[in-house]
């Protein structure tokens, strides 16, 4: 029987629990549930499952990716939220979909993520290093002034863009906030950085798309001297000090996400975002 572990943030959503009541007894007739975890209260770094289920939206996979740390545990996830590009199976259709998934009958996608390094607050020559699976970004705080974020290239001066701030993204979070600040979409497929300034004080600003292997060394600074903002997947936070110099580039770790192929990621673009490409169905021979 097949092992598989749960993870369904209960607390902060009603609807999560009340599926996760809902879909236990049979998911225990089906599989052997080896653990639930309802509130961040277990170390996933440590599960040994065949299966992770996780039951949220893309908020709750972005969580997940970063507390596995690098465990290769296939992931599912049961869309409890809005969008849902990365849990892509609708709970209602929960039990005509995994016991094709428990034979092995799925596509698995390993998607790339971030790896964010800079010295810690207070501590000379301290490093601390956070993941993100989406995206790393740089922002001013909300009364400080315009900032000027000093990026280069694996060591080349590349530019100084004087704005908010700025996205590094990955092919993953192409469809986030890179996409809203003006970014390219990208195929998941693809291991590359995604570099977006944000509200940028000049027309001549452009994204740029860099290979994954790249390493970007970021400076911000802010003219009044105050701190600015590094958050990852828009759910972890550090504050830092005006000229703190922040390493970004891929991370050792993959998050391995189970999709069932069913529905094309462009398919899924243009549902989610109502996007403005169509297609015109092909009208068959008469």
């Amino acid at each position: 029987m097949k092992r598989i572990f749960l993870v369904a943030y209960t607390k902060r959503k009603k609807e999560t629990g009340a599926a996760l009541r809902d879909a236990l007894p049979w998911l225990r007739r089906m599989a052997h549930v080896v653990g639930v975890d309802r509130e961040d209260g277990q170390d996933l770094r440590r599960v040994d499952a065949d299966l992770m289920l996780v039951f949220g939206g893309d908020g709750t996979m972005l969580s997940v990716a970063r507390r596995l740390a690098g465990n290769p545990i296939p992931v599912l996830g049961v869309n409890m939220g809005q969008l849902g590009f990365m849990a892509e199976v609708q709970h209602d259709e929960l039990k005509q979909v995994l016991p094709r998934v428990l034979k092995g009958e799925y596509v698995l996608s390993p998607r790339m993520m971030l790896q964010a390094t800079f010295a810690r607050r207070g501590r000379t020559g301290q490093k601390q290093t956070l993941q993100a699976l989406n995206d790393a970004v740089l922002l001013r705080l909300p009364k400080a002034a315009m900032m000027t974020v000093g990026v280069s290239v694996s060591g080349e001066p590349v530019a100084n863009y004087k704005g908010d701030g700025l996205i590094v993204s990955s092919a993953t979070g192409s469809t986030g906030y890179s996409l809203s600040a003006g970014g390219p979409i990208l195929s998941e497929r693809l291991k590359a950085l995604i570099v977006v300034p944000v509200c940028a004080h000049t027309l001549a600003s452009r994204p740029i798309v860099l290979a994954g292997d790249e390493k970007l060394e970021i400076a911000p600074e802010t003219r009044n001297g105050s701190p600015v903002e590094l958050v990852m997947d828009g759910q972890v936070s550090v504050s830092l000090k005006s000229g703190t110099r922040v390493t970004i580039g891929r991370s050792p770790h993959e998050f391995n996400i189970v999709t069932l192929g069913r529905r094309g990621r462009y398919e899924i673009i243009r549902d989610k975002l109502q996007w403005a490409g169509w297609i015109k169905a092909k009208r068959e021979a008469t």
